[in-house]
C-alpha cells in the first residue's frame, strides 16, 4: 500500500479498447493499401473513380481510428505513470517514516559520550568546513558551499569508491548533468507533477538528473546489447539535483535533504 489511488479497472478497460482499436487500424490500413494498388487495375474510368472514392473513405476512417487510438493511449499513459512500484509485503503501512519498524542495528554499537556531542552542522561551522549561509544566499535553502578539508574529503570519498569499483571491473564515467525527459521517464523518474523530485528546464525537454542512474541507463536507450557484451558494469560520477518536494521540516537541517550533491553510482 503506497498510499496512491489509481483506477486499475479503468486501465484494464482502456488496454482492451486499445488492442481492439489497434487491430481495427491495422485492418483499415490493409484495406487502404489493397484499394490503392487496385486503382491501376480498374477496367474503366467509372470503376477507377469508385475505387478512388473508396480509398478516400478508408483514409478518413483510418485517420479517425488513429485519433481515437492516440486518445486512448494518452489516458493509458497517464494512469500508468501513476501506478507506483510494489512495496515489500512486510513493509509497514503509514503516512511517513514514523511508521517504520526497527528490525536490527549494525554490528558497531553507538558510542556513548560523557559530554553532549555537537551535531555535524556545529562541527562544520566551527571547523569552517561547510558554508550553509553562503549557499542559501546564493541559491536558497538546501544549497551549501563545501570548504577546506571537506572538499578534499568529498574528493577522497569519490576516489575511494572509484578505486573499489575499478577493482571489480567497472568502467568509470563522468555523466551529463542534464537528460531528455523521455530518458528520465524510461528509467522511472517522472519530471512533471506536484510530487516530482526533478528540476525541469522550462521550455525544453531537458531536466537536471537526480542520479547518474538516469544518464547511465539512458546510455543504453534503444540499444540492442549482444550477449557476449555482458555483463556491462558502469560507474558514474555526477552531480545530483533533487527538489525534495514535500520534505519541508523533515530532517532538513544541515546536509540532509539538500538540493544538490555529488555521487558515485554503480550501474
Amino acid at each position: 500500500n503506497r498510499g496512491v489511488e489509481v483506477d486499475v479497472d479503468r486501465f484494464v478497460e482502456l488496454e482492451t479498447r486499445r488492442k481492439a482499436k489497434q487491430a481495427e487500424l491495422e485492418q483499415l490500413n490493409r484495406k487502404a493499401n489493397q484499394v490503392s494498388k487496385s486503382i491501376g487495375q480498374a477496367k474503366d474510368q467509372a470503376q477507377r473513380e469508385a475505387r478512388k472514392e473508396e480509398g478516400r473513405r478508408l483514409r478518413e476512417q483510418t485517420a479517425e481510428a488513429r485519433a481515437e487510438l492516440d486518445q486512448i493511449a494518452a489516458e493509458l499513459d497517464a494512469i500508468h505513470r501513476a501506478i507506483p512500484n510494489l512495496s515489500h509485503p512486510d513493509a509497514p503501512i503509514g503516512p511517513d517514516e514514523a511508521a517504520n519498524r526497527e528490525l536490527f542495528q549494525g554490528k558497531t554499537r553507538r558510542p556513548k559520550f560523557d559530554f553532549k556531542p555537537r551535531d555535524h552542522v556545529e562541527l562544520a561551522e566551527k571547523l569552517d568546513l561547510v558554508d550553509f549561509e553562503g549557499g542559501a544566499r546564493v541559491a536558497g535553502h538546501g544549497f551549501y558551499f563545501l570548504r577546506n578539508e571537506m572538499v578534499l574529503l568529498e574528493l577522497a570519498l569519490q576516489r575511494y569508491a572509484l578505486d573499489t569499483l575499478l577493482a571489480e571491473g567497472f568502467i568509470p564515467t563522468s555523466t551529463p548533468d542534464l537528460a531528455r525527459n523521455e530518458i528520465l521517464e524510461g528509467i522511472g523518474f517522472i519530471p512533471r507533477g506536484p510530487e516530482t523530485q526533478i528540476y525541469s528546464v522550462e521550455n525544453t525537454d531537458l531536466s537536471l538528473v537526480a542520479t547518474a542512474e538516469i544518464t547511465l541507463g539512458g546510455l543504453l536507450a534503444d540499444q540492442t546489447v549482444d550477449a557476449e557484451q555482458l555483463p556491462i558494469k558502469l560507474c558514474g560520477i555526477s552531480h545530483c539535483f533533487r527538489t525534495e518536494a514535500g520534505a519541508h521540516g523533515r530532517a532538513t537541517r544541515g546536509l540532509y535533504r539538500v538540493h544538490q550533491f555529488t555521487k558515485v553510482e554503480m550501474f
